[in-house]
């Protein structure tokens, strides 16, 4: 499953989180956009990290953290330069959230 993050804050992640079922451990991999108006399928991508796992429960403000923490280093490491234009959701960068349900027992 995919999920889009425009501005990838906790509130954001926390709406995300609430959709993901009750006692279920999901695997997630981050990818940072440039440009949602861009994008489409093929286009290329940074993964900010490997998999890692989360439930319903997990901590949105973590996660957010995580997230910012990883898109500045990508930035920084690959000298892209982070657009922050709120008006069009479509002109700013972004995280795609791809997930799915596991079971670790």
């Amino acid at each position: 499953m995919i999920n889009r993050l425009y501005f990838f804050d906790s509130l954001e992640i926390t709406i995300f989180l609430d959709t993901l079922e009750v006692d279920k451990v999901y695997v997630v991999c981050f990818e940072y956009i440039s440009s949602w108006n861009l994008h489409d399928e093929d286009s290329p991508v940074i993964t900010l990290s490997k998999p890692i796992l989360i439930t319903r429960n997990s901590n949105p403000r973590i996660i957010s953290n995580f997230i910012k923490s990883q898109i500045d280093l990508a930035c920084l490491s690959y000298n892209i330069e982070q657009i922050d234009n709120l008006n069009d959701k479509t002109e700013t960068p972004g995280v795609l959230i791809k997930y799915r349900e596991i079971n670790i027992f």
